[in-house]
């Protein structure tokens, strides 16, 4: 039986952090110079949450395979008291022919060296539909025990507001908005008892230059949510908006530990 865990990290002691898609090399050692600006926010923040994915090749890689040498050089360098690192693996909307790839996805970020082991899993292509919710309950309930020792970090991104409020109560954490910067509204949001701000992301890309500080202060200040992350990089015409960290990086996480 699945049983949420706390979502905040050990150090951490303000509400709401940032979560990071930080689909970029790392570049390997001994500075890990491609996740420097992230290295460098984290320590200057030690009071703000993190949670930091990784994603070495659109998941772990081949399965059964240990990470590759910059990821086992630089996520022990990653690792803080305040941060929660995340596997990344893609569900395909729960499709019964790939659900199989999913749990040999997990089964390999598990059988990652300690040092560079992940607390977690973050799901990505969530369906968010009450037809699949049995699927998700599945892979939370298998990767949950294989982290952290036990009570491995679950997020799950349906990037919308899920069809099915009992998936609040499979995970820790659920990106329910990711989109444009100039498309999101928060009203789009649904806040309330079994849809707590504090189990809820967004994530926008194609951001403005500098902190869009109002927006912050009403997703952070007013609304509590848990996690809030707005980058530069793009993603119109299918670009991957991920693979560039935002210009503005430190002054946006300034912004956020700010608003609280």
């Amino acid at each position: 039986m699945y049983i949420p865990r706390a979502i905040a990290t050990a150090a951490a002691t303000l509400a709401s952090g940032v979560l990071i898609p930080l689909y970029i090399d790392p570049v390997g050692g001994p500075d890990c110079s491609g996740w420097a600006p992230v290295l460098s926010s984290i320590a200057a923040h030690p009071s703000l949450p993190f949670w930091i994915i990784i994603n070495p090749a659109s998941g772990p890689g081949a399965h059964g395979s240990q990470a590759p040498v910059e990821y086992q050089q630089c996520i022990p360098i990653l690792r803080a008291s305040n941060v929660v690192v995340l596997g990344y693996v893609p569900t395909f909307e729960g499709v019964a022919n790939k659900q199989s790839g999913v749990t040999q996805d997990i089964d390999t970020y598990a059988g990652w060296g300690a040092g560079f082991r992940p607390d977690g899993i973050f799901f990505d292509q969530v369906s968010g539909a009450s037809g699949d919710f049995a699927t998700y309950q599945g892979f939370t309930e298998h990767a949950a025990p294989l982290f952290n020792g036990g009570s491995g970090f679950i997020a799950l991104n349906p990037g919308t507001a899920p069809e099915d409020t009992a998936y609040y109560g499979i995970a820790d954490l659920l990106l329910t908005a990711e989109n444009f910067f100039d498309e999101f509204s928060t009203s789009d949001l649904e806040l309330g008892a079994s849809t707590p701000p504090s189990k809820q992301a967004v994530v926008l890309t194609n951001g403005p230059s500098t902190p869009p500080t109002s927006l912050i202060s009403q997703l952070i200040t007013t609304d509590k949510l848990r996690a809030f992350y707005v980058t530069t990089d793009s993603q119109t015409n299918g670009a991957n908006p991920y693979d560039n960290l935002p210009t503005d990086l430190a002054s946006y996480i300034d912004a956020v530990q700010a608003a609280q």
